[in-house]
Protein backbone atom coordinates (compact mmCIF):
# COMPACT_ATOMS: atom_id res chain seq x y z
CA UNK A 1 0.00 0.00 0.00
CA UNK A 2 2.90 2.67 0.54
CA UNK A 3 4.82 1.60 -2.46
CA UNK A 4 2.14 3.55 -4.59
CA UNK A 5 2.53 6.74 -3.32
CA UNK A 6 5.91 6.30 -3.39
CA UNK A 7 6.41 5.78 -6.78
CA UNK A 8 4.46 9.00 -7.28
CA UNK A 9 6.47 11.06 -4.63
CA UNK A 10 9.56 9.88 -6.72
CA UNK A 11 8.89 10.30 -10.39
CA UNK A 12 7.07 13.88 -9.61
CA UNK A 13 10.62 14.67 -7.48
CA UNK A 14 13.21 13.06 -10.56
CA UNK A 15 10.93 15.04 -13.23
CA UNK A 16 11.18 18.41 -11.28
CA UNK A 17 14.81 17.59 -10.72
CA UNK A 18 15.24 16.94 -14.58
CA UNK A 19 13.34 20.13 -15.57
CA UNK A 20 15.07 22.50 -13.20
CA UNK A 21 18.27 21.20 -13.94
CA UNK A 22 17.34 21.77 -17.72
CA UNK A 23 16.21 25.37 -17.24
CA UNK A 24 19.15 26.20 -15.04
CA UNK A 25 20.71 27.96 -17.77
CA UNK A 26 18.62 30.19 -18.74
CA UNK A 27 17.74 31.82 -15.71
CA UNK A 28 15.88 30.81 -12.39
CA UNK A 29 12.09 31.74 -13.94
CA UNK A 30 12.48 29.28 -16.41
CA UNK A 31 14.14 26.65 -14.42
CA UNK A 32 10.83 27.45 -12.48
CA UNK A 33 8.45 26.79 -15.06
CA UNK A 34 10.79 23.97 -16.79
CA UNK A 35 10.70 22.04 -13.58
CA UNK A 36 6.67 22.36 -13.29
CA UNK A 37 6.26 21.21 -16.29
CA UNK A 38 8.71 18.39 -15.06
CA UNK A 39 7.18 17.93 -12.03
CA UNK A 40 3.55 17.08 -14.30
CA UNK A 41 5.44 14.75 -16.84
CA UNK A 42 6.64 12.95 -13.82
CA UNK A 43 3.23 13.06 -11.79
CA UNK A 44 1.69 11.64 -15.45
CA UNK A 45 4.14 8.95 -15.65
CA UNK A 46 4.06 8.13 -11.64
CA UNK A 47 -0.10 7.90 -12.07
CA UNK A 48 0.69 5.48 -14.84
CA UNK A 49 2.90 3.36 -13.50
CA UNK A 50 0.74 2.96 -10.41
CA UNK A 51 -2.59 1.86 -12.92
CA UNK A 52 -0.31 -0.95 -13.79
CA UNK A 53 1.16 -2.04 -10.83
CA UNK A 54 -0.55 -5.36 -9.47
CA UNK A 55 -2.98 -4.70 -6.66
CA UNK A 56 -1.79 -5.90 -3.52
Amino acid sequence: MVIKPLVVMITVSLGGWFGWTMGRPLGIMTAYFIAVAGASVGLYIGRRIQYHMDDD
